[in-house]
């Protein structure tokens, strides 16, 4: 099948929204603090990366995610979210290949790594050695849940998208 650009595009956007949507509807603020909380965004950016790879992750992850920040009214965070979210959709994507679930539990798991060290580190800088606690508590619960709802849909959905449709 020949790759058609606008498709693509209208693609990227389309999932884009949906990790706008699953990040600013489905979040979960952290109670007496600055901090975001979690939220299920992180489901779609990993069934994203396991369905379409790495590229697309990541350019759906960093726009979706750093969107959300500034709709959620954390615009200092957009930038940051950018790099880091973009940077776990393509390394998930590109582990896991599309290939088993072996591969795809170590791709969650090495996004999450990179998620975490992310927004902690950054929580530190941004607000003070008193915000790590509660932001590294916070992403391991998101990047755990995102992870246990993301394997299951996407090994569920890799065979029918792997036999029907090849956009990217």
């Amino acid at each position: 099948m020949k790759k058609s650009v606008p498709i693509q595009l209208a693609l990227l956007g389309l999932l884009s929204a949906g990790v706008v949507i699953a990040t600013t509807v489905f979040r979960f603020p952290v109670p007496n603090s600055n901090l975001y909380g979690f939220n299920l965004g992180e489901a779609v950016i990993y069934i994203i990366a396991l369905l379409f790879g790495g590229w697309p992750a990541a350019i759906v992850g960093g726009i979706g995610s750093a969107l959300s920040d500034v709709i959620g009214g954390y615009p200092a965070w957009a930038p940051i979210t950018f790099v880091i979210k973009g940077s776990e959709g393509f390394v998930v994507g590109y582990i896991s290949k599309r290939s088993g679930f072996k591969k795809d539990f170590l791709a969650v798991f090495c996004g999450a790594v990179i998620m975490v060290i992310g927004y902690t580190v950054s929580a530190g800088i941004l607000y003070g050695i008193g915000a790590v606690p509660v932001e590294f508590i916070g992403d391991v619960l998101q990047t755990a849940i995102g992870g246990l709802i993301a394997i299951p849909i996407a090994r569920s959905l890799r065979k029918t998208l792997k036999d029907h449709y090849s956009y990217f």
